[in-house]
């Protein structure tokens, strides 16, 4: 599975600039997933009545044509309105609509977000032909109960984010660890650039493999990183060294 990563610098409350950036990289760059980062199409919003969007808005529906004309599945977070509420929302895209979709659990409190958007509760897995992916997002990175991977049940964790400057080595250090514990690959995508709520972001988005070697880094600037992930390395990994057969995570809750 070929994995496109695109570390944008997004623009504040312009979906159309964004989405036609995205159509534009998605162009140019083939793969099999194209990897966005946390709220791409609006910055990270703590208002999200200006924002959020059904599954029939205009952010779906352009991903559908984006999908349509790369062949690739097009995934990333975005304020989405639901039967709950505002959510912040993992949406996995193709052409027919959405495949998957995961509302994140863990709201980032000092920001507000937990004020203004719905929690999920359940985590998720989707599948690319035979790889099994768990999304989740941002904040959920500090929470390893969430990624748990029991039973063997995912080969990849993708994490979208908008994470700050300020503590991009926590987001670097958090993200092998999480590759390490579950013997998977992890996509981490992040964006560059800074926000209207004062944010600053260097991107550091990251692809890492089963054993916590950074396949690719995409730096601090706007830009694509990609990388072929490889399923028989990492099913050869897992039964050579089988940690997971010793884990007992309790469920979550």
């Amino acid at each position: 599975m070929k994995a496109i990563v695109y570390q944008m610098d997004v623009k504040w409350m312009d979906k159309e600039a964004n989405l036609q950036k995205i159509a534009e990289a998605a162009s140019m760059n083939k793969g099999d997933i194209m990897v966005l980062p946390e709220m791409f199409n609006t910055g990270y919003i703590m208002h999200p009545e200006n924002g959020a969007e059904k599954e029939d808005g205009s952010t779906i529906a352009a991903m559908k044509k984006i999908s349509h004309d790369s062949g690739m599945l097009i995934c990333g977070s975005i304020p989405f309105e639901s039967s709950v509420g505002a959510t912040n929302s993992f949406v996995a895209v193709r052409d027919h609509g959405i495949e998957a979709r995961y509302d994140k659990i863990h709201l980032f409190t000092p920001s507000g977000e937990a004020k203004e958007y719905a929690s999920g509760h359940e985590t998720s897995v989707f599948s690319i032909g035979e790889w099994n992916i768990r999304p989740l997002i941002c904040y959920d990175l500090r929470f390893p109960y969430v990624s748990s991977n029991k039973d063997k049940a995912f080969d990849v964790i993708i994490y979208c984010a908008n994470w700050p400057v300020a503590r991009i080595q926590q987001w670097r250090a958090l993200l092998v660890a999480r590759a390490i514990e579950n013997q998977c690959y992890v996509i981490g995508v992040n964006r560059v650039g800074t926000d209207e709520n004062g944010y600053e972001y260097n991107g550091n988005s990251l692809i890492i493999d089963f054993k916590g070697n950074i396949l690719a880094d995409a730096g601090d600037r706007e830009g694509i990183i990609e990388f072929e992930l490889n399923k028989a390395d990492l099913l050869d990994y897992r039964k050579s060294l089988p940690f997971l057969e010793d884990m007992k995570w309790p469920e979550f809750a």
